[in-house]
Formats: structure tokens, sequence, C-alpha cells
């Protein structure tokens, strides 16, 4: 689900601290995307298929100490990677999809046994859309992405704390996914 205008334009205001339209975004967004997953889940298992929603099955996660940054990155399931799978985009630098809309927004997914005919995938490499350009790192607040090491979750997730810290219930920056030639759809390579 790519963010609209409104939440992205309002989140290259302060380049420093994320704006409130991105914060909405990414947790009332995923809240909306979770139900969207459930609903649809119900309807397949309604209709005959198995069905689960990977990212909201405990058995996806291997460990849920929110204290241990490492620990944070241990989960059995990207929401990412299997958007990548499925042919939706590539990565960046920020670690970020880059799909035919861009690289801001959400994603969500779920595994049935309905048979769907795979589309063709419109890339081969894992960095396809990716143009290196380097205006992620170069936004990242926290100084967490570099073009020779990409990004360091662990820096990330320290700043992403503190943006916790300031704005509780919400959390979150996406500096590295606005301002940048991969926004809105893949740039030029």
């Amino acid at each position: 689900m790519p963010f609209s205008e409104e939440i992205k334009n309002g989140n290259k205001i302060d380049m420093s601290w994320p704006s409130e339209e991105w914060l909405h975004g990414r947790i009332e967004g995923q809240i909306l995307l979770n139900k969207l997953c459930l609903k649809l889940k119900s309807e397949l298992i309604n209709a005959g298929y198995n069905t689960v929603v990977p990212g909201l099955d405990e058995k996806f996660w291997s460990n849920n100490d929110s204290s241990n940054h490492v620990a944070k990155f241990t989960s059995n399931w990207s929401e990412r990677h299997a958007a990548f799978i499925c042919g939706l985009g590539t990565f960046g630098l920020s670690k970020g999809l880059i799909t035919q809309k861009g690289i801001a927004g959400r994603f969500g997914s779920i595994i049935t046994e309905l048979y769907l005919e795979p589309d063709k995938r419109g890339y081969e490499k894992i960095y396809e859309n990716c143009s290196m350009c380097g205006k992620c790192a170069e936004n990242c607040p926290a100084g967490a992405i570099s073009i020779e090491n990409g990004k360091d979750h662990i820096i990330c997730s320290r700043f992403i704390d503190k943006t916790a810290e300031i704005y509780t219930p919400r959390y979150g920056c996406g500096k590295c996914q606005v301002d940048v030639p991969c926004e809105s759809k893949i740039p030029r390579q």
C-alpha cells in the first residue's frame, strides 16, 4: 500500500524527526493493512482454503524481546522479502523495497492454499530498481545508511527507539523513503 502524497510531503518538512502524517500512516496504516489481511484470510478460509497471515501469527516470530536490538531482526517472516519473491519490487540501500509505486508505503501478505497463476517477475537482481544514488543515506538522521555498507539495522533501530520515546504510541522515521528518486517510482538507472 503506497503512502499518499500528503504523508510523503509531510515527512519532507523536517528531515530530523518524523512527521505526524508519517507516524499515522505507518501505525494506523499498518492497522488497516492487518485488518485487510485478516478479512482476506477469513474469506479464503470460508471458501475452503487454508490460509495464514504470517505477520500476525506468533509462530512466525523467533524472539519478541524488544529490548534486544539484534533480536528485533529475527522474525521468520519478512513482508518485504515476500513482496520481492512475488515480483513486486527490489531492494534499495535502505533495505526498503522499491516497487512501481516507489519505496514509501507498507506491505502485508497472506499464505493460502488457493492456487493463483504466477506472474513473471520483471527483474532478476536483488537491487535492480535502486540507482545507488545515496540520497537515502544523506537523508538518514541517524547516519544508519551508507553506499558502502547499506543499512545498519541496529543504528536505525536505536533512532526509532528515540522516536518512540517522543511520539508514543507511534514510532518511525521514513526519511530514507522521502525526497529520494525512488519515493514514488522506480528511478532511472
